[in-house]
Order: C-alpha cells, then structure tokens, then sequence
C-alpha cells in the first residue's frame, strides 16, 4: 500500500519532523503486512488531522502525535533486540516513541505525550484520557485495519485461482474417467 499524493503532501507540511532522517527509518519498518511504518503514520497524522478541528482539537498537535505515535525502529515481527523486560510491542513501543521523540528534539506536551502512550488502548494498560488521545486512537485502529485488509481482496482473488485450478483438474479427470468407461461398454 503506497502513499496517496495528497498523504505525500501533507507530509511535506510536517517536513521537520518527516524529513528528519532517523524518522525517515520507519520506511524500513514493516507494518500490517501492506506498508511501512512511516507510511502508516502518515496516514494516521492524516486522519487525525482532520477528525480534529470537529472534536475541538488542535489540527497541529493531532498531527504530530499521528506521525510521532509509531516512532518505534523495532521489527515487531522479528522480535526485540533491545529487550523491554520481555514485555510485548504493542506494550512497550509507545513509550518508546515518546523517548525517540524527545531525543530527536521533537517538543510534546504532557498531553500529546499522553495520547501516544495510550494510542494502543485497549491492547495496552494505559487509557485514553483527553480528545486528543481518543482522535489518535481511533485514527490509528481504522488506518491499521485498512492496511491489514489491504491485500484482502488480492489475496482472495489468488485463493478463488487456485480453487478453480483444482476444480478444473477435477473436471478434466472426471471427464476422461467418464469417457474412459463410455468407450469400455
């Protein structure tokens, strides 16, 4: 799943933090089976940003929790190299995103903080407590449905080939048995 050229350029907006070349890594991160990390919080900053102003909610700090939320470097598919007290991702990756944030200089507010350590609700212990971090949150569960569903219908389509690959080697046999007993008789 690629960028739309609107996601590109609303990521253009956010060139501080995008360009940054540490946030930049995230494009090698995979997520959902359809993209990347950068990606995905893109779309998420994306969608964030514009569900804010109709919550009361600052556009601006949306979208920077949107792109900031993800800013984990670790594969969760190949497992931790750091550690975390053998905790899972989906438990220790947003504090892990607010500390890269910080170190990368990027200024979050408590609540902004907040709304990234709780974007993971109700997977993770920490709870939702402002606007902000449910606009986030729910931004988050419907962009990363999205791309898990992404290559659903391909996927279909190669399964109903195969299915029908077999169907018709099924047919082929049962037709050359059935004409093989017609010429018998």
């Amino acid at each position: 799943m690629v960028l739309s050229d609107d996601a590109i350029q609303f990521a253009e907006q956010f060139s501080d933090i995008t360009s940054n070349p540490n946030y930049r890594m995230l494009k090698a991160v995979p997520r959902h089976g359809s993209t990347n990390t950068y990606d995905h919080s893109v779309r998420v900053a994306e969608m964030a940003y514009h569900m804010a102003p109709k919550f009361g909610v600052d556009s601006v700090s949306a979208a920077r929790v949107g792109l900031l939320h993800d800013f984990c470097l670790v594969d969760y598919r190949k497992g931790d190299p750091v550690g975390h007290n053998g905790r899972m991702y989906c438990f220790y990756h947003p504090e892990d995103a607010v500390e890269n944030s910080e170190k990368e200089g990027y200024k979050l507010s408590e609540k902004e903080k907040k709304a990234i350590r709780s974007h993971m609700f109700p997977l993770a212990t920490s709870v939702p407590t402002s606007r902000l971090a449910y606009i986030l949150t729910l931004s988050d569960k419907i962009v990363a449905t999205q791309e898990s569903f992404a290559n659903a219908v391909e996927s279909y389509m190669r399964f109903k080939m195969l299915l029908n690959a077999k169907r018709l080697k099924a047919v082929r046999v049962l037709h050359r048995d059935h004409s093989d007993e017609l010429w018998t008789r």
